[in-house]
């Protein structure tokens, strides 16, 4: 009976190993107006001093702690930054430099900070997508 308790035991730290309790999240980022995918940025998941992050390609993230897939549970708070657009291509100068391009956010401004986006997502062991929808930037 000890042999099986200690066999038990022993099983369930070997499963245990590497679990680091994060919630496996992904999602999409597209524009409210006509569903077109955020095509890149990053999106930050903040609440106290923990924050998560992930990147977006073609308008999909995975999210991530430090170094670690998934993030903790929890109620976040949520902004995106890195999502830009350019508006002007570089240009050959007369003297044969060229100007760098212009870029501007493809979303709209409130995005860019917690104290503005008015997002917010909570985080639980059933999460397992978050979509997000935002607007343009209405300068654009």
């Amino acid at each position: 009976m000890r042999n099986l308790f200690l066999t038990l035991i022993l099983a369930t730290a070997a499963f245990c190993v590497g679990c680091s309790g994060n919630v496996k999240l992904t999602g999409t980022v597209t524009y409210s107006d006509d569903g077109a995918p955020v095509e890149s940025g990053t999106i930050y998941f903040v609440s106290g001093d923990t924050q998560g992050r992930g990147n977006i390609v073609d308008g999909k993230y995975e999210m991530s702690f430090g170094e670690k897939a998934g993030i903790p549970a929890g109620d976040y708070q949520v902004y995106f930054v890195g999502v830009e657009t350019v508006v002007r291509e570089s240009e050959e100068l007369p003297d044969g430099s060229v100007t760098d391009p212009v870029t501007a956010s493809s979303i709209d401004a409130k995005y860019l900070s917690t104290a503005t986006s008015g997002l917010t997502q909570k985080v639980d062991k059933s999460t397992k997508t978050a979509d997000f929808k935002l607007d343009r930037n209405p300068e654009l």
